[in-house]
């Protein structure tokens, strides 16, 4: 009768949990999705998530004109669009942005529009919004929410004013 080696065994057993981990990585990365063609590049002018490349954090830019407030979309109505995916609470809303979608994308591509007065690209947050001039825009924090207030024109004026410049920065 044969008896196993208790040291190859254990070198077995000492193996078998690194070669799981590899294995479960190799799954995961088998179904990951491809990379995004060059074609299809994610454009910096809208505010996106780089890994998923949701614009505005996956909020619906038509519910803020709609319900007033910021609504999360869902994975099952998403549109794409000048290179971001944009998602919507329902199939309406993801209709309206398809046929308009510059009427409700936000001014700036979501980047903060008193950041811009000052002359600074900073990403909107899309829970501190308004509508201004029949425009979304957003804040990046709730003090530049309240400096826009105290002067809306004025703050859009100079916004407006810096945007070419600071745009031609960003890749399209």
């Amino acid at each position: 009768m044969c008896s196993a080696n208790p040291a190859a065994t254990r070198r077995r057993r000492r193996h078998t949990g690194p070669v799981l981990v590899l294995a479960a990585c190799a799954t995961l990365f088998a179904a990951a999705p491809a990379p995004v063609a060059a074609s299809e590049a994610l454009n910096e002018r809208i505010v996106h998530d780089p890994y998923t490349g949701l614009a505005l954090g996956g909020y619906d830019p038509v519910a803020y004109f709609t319900d007033g407030v910021a609504v999360v979309g869902s994975a099952r109505h998403e549109v794409v669009w000048d290179g971001g995916y944009w998602r919507f609470a329902n199939i309406g809303n993801a209709a309206a942005f398809a046929d308009a979608p510059a009427v409700y994308a936000p001014l700036f591509g979501g980047h903060c529009v008193t950041s811009l007065a000052r002359g600074v690209l900073q990403a909107g947050d899309p829970t501190r919004f308004t509508i201004h001039a029949s425009r979304l825009m957003f804040f990046a924090t709730a003090g530049d929410a309240a400096t826009f207030a105290a002067a809306p024109d004025a703050v859009l004026r100079q916004a407006l004013e810096r945007w070419p410049a600071l745009a031609a920065t960003l890749s399209r």
